[in-house]
């Protein structure tokens, strides 16, 4: 492999030089306007809501990302760099595909713009925002689902509304920069693997606008809507091989390559408040009840993973594709779907069948 070093750096100006093997975008990303927000600029974000967005791109250019890093600059410096492209390797049974994603049209480093993340919330041509923060990133009781007000970040973003670092405060804020500048209505999609997660994010947020200002938190009720997601994709931390292998694929230096395994599934409340992409388009899945899938994943998909770890790591295997490759093991788990887990879920059997296949 050539050296690193030597090689040129994949951006907007070396777009066009990529391998024909290599997917890219379908559009010009430098046209593609900044349309929604995104808190949490982690692996996953990148190889899972990006991904469906850069897909609809090319029918609904309006909906490039602000990808927001909330804690530390360290996903933002590479991609600023890069002009917000950055490849993605899927990693199958049958191979590694390199793609080039460009979707993230703008990048923020929170610690170092706070102000002009919060005035972002106030530009009416955003009307969604996402997030993946982690489950602990909401500050939250777990028991209880309630916001732990004596969260320190809480604490200090309750006495300093202005210079908020929790995202339940940096959400708070943007809704009252929202509101001041009459912006109009918004959406918060929460992409983080918590139960019911739109209906508690908008808990969180009641107790901690009720606490600065009830007419804010009024108008939040009014305007704001937060539908709950069931999101899944395997997204392994990128090592020294994924870096190696995007630069052998592509031909370019690319130091945010994120890497998956090919399944990816995105299960949205139907509950929008504005305007939103048409990730539908793309193989997500809008429904009126995110319930039942949240059952289903966890069920067929998770316990099903957990089987394949636990007897794929026994028998040798590194990785969970690995294991449902092995045809002894793959045998295993659709005889433990069929007779074990479907007979307990509620959705239509064709559904669940076809669930089924997919995951192995």
């Amino acid at each position: 492999m050539p050296d690193s070093a030597a090689q040129p750096r994949l951006s907007l100006s070396t777009l066009g030089r990529l391998p024909g093997a290599v997917a890219r975008p379908a559009y010009d990303p430098a046209d593609v306007p900044v349309g929604m927000l995104h808190l949490g600029l982690g692996a996953f974000h990148r190889a899972h809501q990006a991904v469906y967005t850069d897909d609809i791109l090319v029918v609904e250019p309006r909906w490039g990302i602000c990808g927001v890093s909330l804690k530390t600059p360290r996903a933002v410096l590479p991609l600023a760099a890069q002009d917000g492209l950055y490849t993605l390797l899927t990693r199958t049974s049958e191979g590694t595909h390199a793609r080039v994603i460009g979707a993230l049209r703008e990048t923020i480093f929170a610690g170092a713009a706070r102000a002009k993340l919060i005035a972002r919330f106030a530009d009416s041509r955003i009307t969604v925002v996402t997030a993946t923060v982690t489950e602990k990133g909401y500050c939250h009781d777990p028991a209880t689902g309630l916001l732990n007000e004596a969260h320190p970040d809480i604490a200090h973003d309750l006495a300093h509304p202005a210079a908020p670092e929790s995202a339940i405060g940096i959400l708070v804020a943007g809704m009252a920069a929202r509101r001041a500048a009459n912006a109009g209505s918004l959406t918060f999609v929460c992409c983080d693997n918590l139960p019911h997660n739109g209906r508690m994010v908008e808990g969180l947020v009641d107790t901690f606008a009720m606490r600065r200002d009830p007419a804010l938190a009024a108008w939040i009720a009014e305007h704001v809507t937060f539908p709950s997601t069931m999101v899944d994709r395997i997204v392994p931390a990128a090592t020294s091989t994924d870096f190696a292998d995007a630069q052998r694929l592509t031909g370019m230096r690319d130091e945010a390559t994120v890497t998956a395994e090919a399944f990816g599934q995105w299960i949205i409340e139907d509950r929008f408040s504005a305007a939103r992409p048409r990730w539908e388009d793309a193989g997500a899945q809008l429904v009126d009840d995110v319930a039942p899938f949240e059952t289903m994943k966890l069920r067929l998909l998770n316990g099903s993973h957990s089987t394949l770890a636990y007897l794929g790591f026994l028998a040798g295997h590194e990785t969970i594709w690995q294991a449902s490759s092995d045809p002894l093991l793959a045998q295993l788990v659709q005889r433990q779907m069929a007779e074990e887990i479907i007979p307990t879920l509620t959705l239509p059997r064709a559904d669940l069948d076809a669930f089924a296949r997919s995951v192995t």
